[in-house]
């Protein structure tokens, strides 16, 4: 399962995230970033949290359980982020990811 995860991990912080910037986020080395996303080690429960906040995915794409990914579009490519707007947007996607729950039970979409 390692494995899958990093692979996502890596599709998703692709193009938008350094490692180093992820490793700061995370609140690990860079290295231990190559190493989930290489699937030499495991996730734990907080990093899972945080990934799937910060990509606004559920825990099942980032497990390759499912293949349903709505992302918001926030543009990551600033070479100059910080971890302070990583977690703010981290914020905003666990909002937005509760209210389409919300709406889903309600039967809105």
């Amino acid at each position: 399962m390692s494995e899958m995860i990093g692979k996502r991990l890596k599709e998703l912080r692709k193009g938008k995230l350094t490692q180093e910037q992820l490793a700061q986020y995370l609140e690990v080395d860079q290295t231990m970033i190559t190493k989930l996303e290489n699937g030499t080690r495991s996730f734990n429960s907080s990093m899972i949290d945080k990934l799937c906040a910060l990509f606004g995915c559920t825990e099942e794409y980032l497990c390759g359980q499912s293949e349903e990914y709505l992302p918001l579009n926030f543009a990551f490519r600033s070479n100059n982020i910080q971890t302070e707007d990583l977690e703010s947007i981290a914020a905003i996607n666990k909002i937005v990811m509760n209210i389409r729950e919300m709406n889903k039970l309600m039967g809105d979409e």
